[in-house]
């Protein structure tokens, strides 16, 4: 199903682009998209309703393949747990030490060594 509007979303979307496209601009016609042509490729009323309700109607079924499939994948996956996860015991490591218990140096700004802990 996914797959099926995966394609549908796809195949709209270049549509979508190309009808966009054929659209006229401000002060143009379909003439200078065409080469010199005017525009009775759409009939004498032009492709302006034609075009503007072509982009309507790709643009629903557009949208529409997008909310779908945001929507079955997001039921396809499972919710996260966040007891799964903490952790439920801590087990002291056996190579922990008590605090002071034992001895380490540590060196001081001038490269002396100064012993920390019990001597």
């Amino acid at each position: 199903m996914i797959l099926f509007l995966m394609i549908i979303l796809i195949v709209s979307a270049v549509f979508l682009i190309i009808v966009i496209l054929m659209q006229q601009g401000k002060g143009q016609e379909m003439g200078a998209v065409f080469g010199g042509s005017s525009q009775t490729v759409f009939g004498a009323s032009g492709a302006g309703s034609f075009l503007t309700k072509a982009t309507a109607i790709i643009a629903i079924f557009f949208m529409g393949s997008a909310f779908l499939i945001s929507y079955l994948s997001a039921r396809q996956q499972s919710p996260i747990a966040i007891k799964s996860y903490i952790k439920k015991t801590v087990k002291p490591s056996p190579l922990l030490v008590k605090h002071g218990s034992y001895k380490h140096s540590s060196k001081t700004p001038g490269g002396q060594e100064k012993a920390v802990g019990k001597k």
